[in-house]
């Protein structure tokens, strides 16, 4: 199993997954623009007994002697591809190389690669330190090979993945959440409702039924004795009558404006650390009690 990881990008995801890595045992090497991470880098090597952790100026020593590469830089497809043509005459012929990118698909990331075969998207959830999902996914030219070793080692380390067999832009768990972004801005541009009762109609009902149950457990349970069966005969064409209902809002200065300042009476004046540390404390609550 793979002992030694490369961390490449060192944003608020990098340093989490560097976290979850250094959790579970492994070594970490990181690679970061900005050499002022080193500080922060400093912090999770204090934060855990025996941690080994270590920055690299040049992202080619970064990924020496590693096996897996976990790269979590700018969502920019030319940024990605020029890192990835910067490590390539460093990586082990064996190294697979994985993507947090949250929208951009495999292979588009992956074309002109020598390594093609063992680059994979290996996307988290944030923050990946806490929740355990992870979508694996490959594209045209990576092996199927590569996928199972994506699969296994994110289960090595404690997440939950999963494969998706299509590449879709967004991949799965982004796309659910686009399509409730969608509503919730429509109903704000609608006004249907305001910022504050749109956050509650999903903290209040829907937020902790889904850290549950999924939308199709839900629905079983809303066909009543009779299942998903009887649900999809009897209340699905209600439900599918508000797909063709729905409106791709508008995201004009005036409603984004609308937006920040509703969401800025919503969350108040607390500081950045204080919302996170909030935010964290309650998901490993929530994922405790499952």
């Amino acid at each position: 199993m793979t002992k030694i990881i490369a961390v490449l990008g060192c944003g608020l995801i990098g340093l989490n997954w560097a976290e979850a890595f250094l959790k579970t045992g492994f070594r970490v090497q990181c690679w970061d623009p900005n050499e002022n991470v080193q500080s922060q880098i400093d912090v999770l090597r204090d934060r855990f007994s025996g941690a080994q952790i270590d920055y690299f100026s040049r992202v080619e020593d970064a990924v020496n002697g590693v096996e897996f590469v976990q790269e979590s830089g700018p969502e920019r497809l030319e940024v990605k591809r020029g890192l990835y043509q910067d490590i390539e005459n460093a990586l082990g012929a064996e190294t697979i190389v994985a993507s947090s990118t949250s929208t951009i698909m495999p292979s588009d990331l992956q074309k002109g690669l020598s390594y093609a075969a063992r680059f994979v998207i290996g996307h988290p959830f944030n923050p990946p330190h806490i929740l355990p999902l992870v979508e694996v996914v490959g594209g045209n030219l990576t092996s199927e090979a590569t996928v199972t070793k994506a699969y296994d080692f994110y289960t090595a380390v404690g997440k939950q993945p999963i494969k998706l067999h299509v590449e879709r832009m967004g991949h799965l768990a982004n796309r659910i959440q686009a399509a409730v972004w969608r509503e919730s801005i429509d109903a704000v541009a609608s006004g249907q409702a305001s910022v504050a009762d749109v956050e509650l109609a999903i903290t209040a009902a829907l937020g902790p039924r889904w850290a549950l149950m999924g939308q199709f457990e839900t629905f079983d349970l809303a066909g009543g004795q009779g299942g998903m069966a009887n649900f999809l005969g009897d209340i699905g064409s209600a439900i599918e009558a508000l797909w063709d209902d729905a409106q791709r809002p508008v995201m004009t200065d005036e409603l984004k404006a609308k937006i920040v300042a509703e969401t800025q009476k919503l969350v108040g004046e607390r500081e950045f650390a204080d919302k996170i540390k909030r935010r964290d404390e309650f998901l490993k609550a929530v994922l405790a009690a499952k």
